[in-house]
C-alpha cells in the first residue's frame, strides 16, 4: 500500500493521520472558544477580531516504484552426447580339416563247428491204464438204490453215470457224477449207494477208472 507524504514544516504525516489531527485539534479549539466564551473571557467582537490562519495541506503523490526485472539465468547447453563405437570383431572360423577315416576290414566270421546232437534215450513208457469201460468190470456187491419218495410221486425218472475209481482190494475210492438224471434227490441217492458197492479185488482195480450207470424206473420197484 504506497504512502502519501504530507509536508507541514518539517514534519511528514500520513493522509489519514493528518486528517484525525485536523479534526481532533478543530474540536479541541471548538470546545475551548466554547467555554471561554461562556465564562465571558471572549465576546463577539473579540471573536471576530481574532485573526484567521489559513492552513494549505498539499499532497504528495509519490512516484510509482517499478518492481526490478527478474534476470533469468542462462540456460545449460545440452552437451553432445558421442556414442561409443561398438567395435565388433568377427570370430574367424578355423578351419577343421576333416580326419581320414579309418577303414575297418570286415573279418570273415569264424566257422562255426558243427555240433552232432547226441542222442538222447528215450525215457520209460508209463504205465497205459486200461481204458475205462462202460459196464466193467462187474460189481460183486451191488444193493438197489432206494427211489426217493418225492421222485415217485411226481412220477420222476431218470439214470445217473458216475466215474468211478476202485481199490485193488475192489473199495470205491472215489465216485463223480458225469451225467446227471435231473433230478437232485435221485442224483443224491444213486450216489449214496453206489459208494457201497464193491468189486472183485484186483492189483489193476487203481490203474483204471470205470464208468458205471444206475438207472430210476418205476416200473423196476
Amino acid at each position: 500500500m504506497s504512502s502519501v507524504a504530507q509536508s507541514w514544516g518539517s514534519v511528514i504525516y500520513k493522509p489519514k493521520s493528518v486528517l484525525l489531527f485536523v479534526f481532533i485539534s478543530f474540536i479541541a479549539h471548538a470546545i475551548v472558544v466554547a467555554l471561554a466564551y461562556q465564562t465571558g473571557i471572549f465576546s463577539n467582537d473579540d471573536i471576530d477580531s481574532i485573526a484567521t490562519k489559513k492552513i494549505s495541506i498539499s499532497l504528495a503523490v509519490p512516484t510509482p516504484i517499478t518492481p526490478p526485472t527478474p534476470i533469468k539465468p542462462p540456460e545449460p547447453k545440452p552437451k553432445k552426447v558421442t556414442p561409443k563405437k561398438i567395435v565388433t570383431k568377427a570370430a574367424t572360423a578355423k578351419k577343421v580339416s576333416p580326419k581320414p577315416k579309418k577303414v575297418v576290414k570286415k573279418k570273415a566270421p569264424a566257422a562255426t563247428p558243427k555240433v552232432t546232437p547226441k542222442k538222447v534215450a528215450s525215457p520209460l513208457p508209463s504205465p497205459v491204464k486200461k481204458p475205462a469201460l462202460f459196464m466193467s468190470p462187474q460189481p460183486t456187491y451191488q444193493p438197489k438204490p432206494k427211489y426217493p419218495s418225492v421222485a415217485r410221486r411226481r412220477g420222476v425218472e431218470g439214470s445217473v453215470i458216475f466215474d468211478l475209481s476202485v481199490a485193488n482190494d475192489g473199495r470205491v475210492t472215489r465216485a463223480i457224477i458225469i451225467q446227471s438224471s435231473g433230478s437232485s434227490a435221485l442224483d443224491r441217492s444213486a450216489l449214496k449207494t453206489i459208494q457201497t458197492w464193491r468189486f472183485p479185488a484186483s492189483k489193476f482195480n487203481s490203474l483204471s477208472t470205470y464208468k458205471q450207470k444206475i438207472e430210476f424206473r418205476l416200473n423196476s420197484y
